[in-house]
């Protein structure tokens, strides 16, 4: 929250302080392993969510960690998908949101997460390596 009141008192343009703001904000909490997540249904992100990840034999699982003790699995790709569900159980999409951002939604909850987009001159932080430290 400092930042976002230190951002409006600069001289530039308000809707780009609070961007970069934002985009800041974002940054931390992903070196933190914090991520925003809307849980069951909500459409209220809160960034509540904890992220590790785990190196196994077949490649590296995401699993995100939500407050009340339930988790979700997801296999990292190197195929330039991003994710896909570890346990299959449940529907997943990815969207992109830009700003280096995607939401990844699987069943009732829905996550953000920074991802790396190919293509891109000036990519985000991969969302690999940048989450799940």
């Amino acid at each position: 929250m400092l930042a976002l009141g230190l951002a409006a008192c600069g001289g530039g343009n308000e809707a780009d302080d609070l961007r970069q703001a934002e985009s800041e904000a974002a940054e931390e909490a992903a070196r933190d392993g914090k991520v925003e997540c809307a849980l069951a249904g909500s459409d209220t992100f809160e960034r509540a969510c904890t992220t590790e990840q785990i190196a196994g034999s077949e490649g590296r699982i995401l699993v995100i960690r939500h407050p009340d003790g339930g988790f979700r699995r997801f296999d990292i790709l190197t195929d330039g998908r991003g994710l896909a569900p570890a346990d299959g159980f449940d529907e997943t999409s990815i969207s992109l949101l830009g700003d280096g951002m995607i939401e990844v939604s699987s069943g009732d909850d829905k996550y953000r997460l920074p991802a790396r987009i190919k293509g891109q001159d000036t990519p985000a932080t991969d969302v690999a390596d940048q989450v799940a430290r």
